[in-house]
């Protein structure tokens, strides 16, 4: 979840299901075009517009709203809703929009609707949680009903995947109010029922703009936030997929069970040990520092993940092309922890509270290997476990904690260091002024530069911990197609997912 630009990062987490992959079986008979897809956490709300929850993209984007410009299956921008868009300047930007693309209301999706939707996202009094990227817009004009033109205050090298993004589907402006229970947009499926506590019921789109698509007919969410009953459920067969809350060690287990295919991928989700920098003894770099020398990130790994997953030294996930593996610069050193400890001023060390939100299993789990770890240089931690809203009250928007854990979805949010609001609260004007470099620097091997200069800088600064990137773990019966590998954006696209057809 995120505050401002930070917000992006969805917190979120877990892996999800996916996006579209080619079908090798064709699409699903008659009998058999429903879906149960298991997750862990039931969205606080459907309006992509007003949270950043990677529980909402997981329910939303891709399946009922969709953006300008989409992101792939390998991570890239292709066109979308936009057939097709041109800039000769990076600064002024032209699209193309597809022509007959309906709304789930029936009218069809037009240029003004495009320019409402970047209008109020730049809006500060919409609150927009990803409000912090439009602010380069200067200028949206409607050139006809299929062509708009956005002109930016300055060259923004993020501006296409801005667009491209959560927060920039496209909706019809007589549905704004509606968003947060019953949002409208050109996706292949509508919202048909949302039974609280139990299931979001979605329905195929009959007039989605994509031929063929979808296959299937109804998707039903069972939030199911137990990993014990997920894995009970589906082999009860009462679930199809899971992916969202499935512990690794079940994983391990249905590999060998015949029914099923196990999904082995990465994604963007980077699970952190947050700091909060303005509590003392966090204010402190050698501090920050003695606590990533006393974790042995290895065994995090494998006491929380049963292995499963890669260990990071920043927030930038492998996915991201600029990505460089700076997980050994701070390496495990229990001795230089020690001694940092002692240079700081707490050569007995001090006591400390790590916030987590059970739902997410792996936060509990990561905890209890830290609080070993951190005992053994003489840091008292102790584990407070609190619910998933008391967790967006406390840590997210307050910043009440000394350490927390969660799991950060969103790709390409390194701007939450550049974020002195943030829950981090990190307040570094060289960094800053990297990323403000970072956003401006179209060239890409300039770009990257400034990148791998951003990721050994948080290394050495160790405003938070990254602990690992948290693996795409999905489990599916046999026959379930279209499944994506990876997941580079908080999506679960099941726009071209299907039952294979029996031969």
């Amino acid at each position: 979840m995120t505050a401002r630009r930070a917000v992006r990062r969805t917190l979120g987490l877990v892996a999800a299901l996916a996006a579209a992959l080619l079908l090798g079986g064709g699409p699903a008979s008659a009998q058999n075009a429903n879906l149960v897809v298991q997750v862990s956490t039931e969205p606080p709300g459907l309006d992509l517009t007003a949270s950043p929850a990677s529980a909402i993209a997981g329910v939303v984007f891709y399946n009922v709203q969709e953006a300008l410009i989409k992101v792939d299956r390998q991570g890239k921008l292709v066109p979308w809703l936009a057939e097709r868009w041109y800039t000769t300047d990076s600064k002024n930007y032209t699209f193309f929009l597809r022509k007959g693309v309906r709304f789930h209301n029936g009218r069809e999706m037009k240029a003004a609707d495009v320019k409402y939707v970047i209008d109020r996202a730049v809006n500060p009094e919409t609150k927009h949680p990803y409000r912090v990227q439009y602010e380069a817009i200067q200028d949206v004009i409607v050139k006809d009903d299929y062509t708009i033109s956005v002109t930016l205050k300055s060259p923004d090298a993020m501006f296409l995947w801005t667009v491209a993004r959560q927060g920039s589907v496209i909706y019809p402006k007589e549905a704004v109010d509606t968003l947060k229970t019953q949002p409208v947009g050109t996706g292949p499926f509508t919202v048909a029922d949302w039974v609280r506590g139990d299931r979001i019921v979605l329905a195929k789109n009959r007039d989605y703009w994509v031929k063929g698509l979808p296959h299937l007919d109804r998707v039903t969410y069972r939030f199911i936030p137990d990993p014990n009953s997920a894995l009970a459920a589906l082999k009860s067969g009462d679930v199809d997929v899971s992916g969202f809350g499935l512990g690794p060690e079940s994983v391990d287990e249905l590999k060998k069970d015949p029914r099923f295919q196990v999904i082995l991928g990465d994604t963007t989700n980077d699970v952190t040990l947050s700091l909060n920098n303005t509590k003392k003894p966090y204010t402190d770099r050698k501090v920050r520092l003695a606590i990533t020398h006393a974790i042995n990130k290895d065994e995090v790994l494998k006491g929380a993940m049963f292995g499963y997953g890669k260990v990071l030294g920043s927030n930038v996930d492998p996915l991201n092309p600029f990505f460089i593996d700076v997980s050994k610069r701070v390496p495990y050193d229990p001795a230089k922890a020690k001694k940092l400890l002692a240079e700081a001023g707490y050569p007995n060390g001090f006591d400390a509270v790590i916030k987590v939100a059970p739902q997410y299993y792996y936060t509990v789990r990561s905890a209890e290997v830290l609080v070993n770890q951190f005992a053994k240089v003489g840091i008292r931690a102790k584990i407070e476990q609190i619910e998933w809203g008391q967790w967006l009250s406390q840590v997210w928007k307050d910043a009440n904690y000394d350490m927390s854990i969660i799991g950060h979805a969103e790709a390409w949010d390194i701007g939450n260091f550049a974020n002195p609001n943030y829950y981090f609260r990190w307040d570094n004007p060289e960094f800053r002024r990297l990323f403000k470099e970072s956003e401006i620097t179209v060239d890409d091997k300039k770009r990257r530069e400034i990148y791998v200069k951003m990721q050994c800088m948080l290394a050495d600064e160790a405003p938070a911990v990254w602990l690992y990137m948290h693996p795409r773990l999905v489990v599916a019966k046999k026959g379930v197609t279209g499944i994506w590998k990876d997941l580079p954006v908080p999506s679960l696209d099941l726009s071209e997912v299907a039952w294979q057809r029996e031969r």
